[in-house]
């Protein structure tokens, strides 16, 4: 793999100004916590910023769409109910300083620029990669229309599932509080398994096209 490729997401919270001191509180803290997790994996770097702003850079780039959902499934959950705005870049890095928005190089410029010329979308990916920018967006843009329609017990569902596809439906509906067949609906409803083969497909492209010699 080429080691100065990373992936990079620039992200902000969609109508923050419109959350009460409490509700906006706990949001930001449970999206610290989700960028912790990916932290401490010793992959990736984050900053939050601007109140509502985040940015993560990711070292194993095909890591990047997989914690976009994530974040994302978390924050429009049944706790919190509110949508991000996610753009998702993979590309060079010229100068990667522990004050992660400081840092420069093309997987910034692209991340940067692509949230600022974001409308109605919630997700978007770029790259300076020829093949990736020509397979990718399409299926990131079919995601983000599937997760924009989910509810918050489908965001869920979907959440605890990608966290660990090991576990049974049984068990997910007890850390749900529903029953195993109603969480066998919602997880269908979801689109649980076309989301995880989407993220495959992602995770191997990327991994594919960055290690070809």
């Amino acid at each position: 793999m080429k080691k100065h490729v990373i992936a990079v997401i620039t992200g902000d919270i969609v109508d923050s100004r419109s959350l009460s001191s409490a509700h906006y509180d706990e949001l930001l803290k449970q999206l610290k916590n989700e960028l912790t997790t990916f932290e401490a994996s010793n992959k990736a770097t984050f900053d939050i910023y601007r109140g509502d702003s985040f940015q993560i850079t990711f070292f194993c780039p095909w890591e990047a769409l997989k914690a976009a959902i994530l974040i994302r499934l978390r924050l429009k959950s049944n706790n919190y109910k509110i949508d991000v705005r996610q753009s998702i870049a993979i590309g060079n890095v010229k100068d990667l300083r522990e004050d992660v928005k400081t840092s420069t190089g093309q997987a910034f410029i692209l991340s940067g620029k692509h949230l600022d010329e974001m409308k109605s979308h919630r997700l978007v990916f770029s790259s300076e990669n020829k093949l990736l920018n020509r397979h990718i967006p399409i299926v990131v843009k079919l995601l983000d229309t599937h997760l924009s329609s989910l509810t918050p017990m489908q965001a869920e569902a979907l959440y605890l599932y990608l966290l660990d596809d090991s576990q049974t439906h049984a068990e997910l509906a007890n850390k749900l509080g529903k029953s195993r067949a109603n969480t066998t609906k919602i997880l269908n409803s979801s689109e649980y398994l076309l989301v995880a083969d989407s993220i495959q497909y992602f995770e191997t492209l990327v991994h594919e096209e960055l290690n070809h010699d």
